[in-house]
């Protein structure tokens, strides 16, 4: 199954946005409705965790000399928490 994505700001491989548009090939295996609610849910959980994760990834680059990279790692672990979420 390939979902576009309209690539507005792209982190660690998460898209924030996805499209709600009903692709072709998915006919008769979803109904439009349940993709439509499921894209709906997905980007609602991308918007609401993208401040976060922006503050944390400004925060970390900051201090990444300081602490040999290991600032980054709140950005890498949230980023798995919204994919698992997802």
């Amino acid at each position: 199954i390939l979902i576009r994505s309209s690539f507005c700001f792209c982190r660690f491989g998460l898209s924030n946005k996805f499209e709600a548009e009903f692709p072709s090939s998915l006919t008769g295996k979803v109904a439009p409705e349940e993709f439509k609610a499921s894209i709906s849910r997905v980007n609602s959980c991308l918007k609401k965790n993208l401040p976060v994760n922006v503050r944390w990834l400004l925060c970390g680059c900051l201090c990444c000399c300081c602490t040999l990279g290991c600032s980054m790692w709140p950005v890498i672990c949230l980023s798995k928490r919204v994919s698992s979420t997802i």
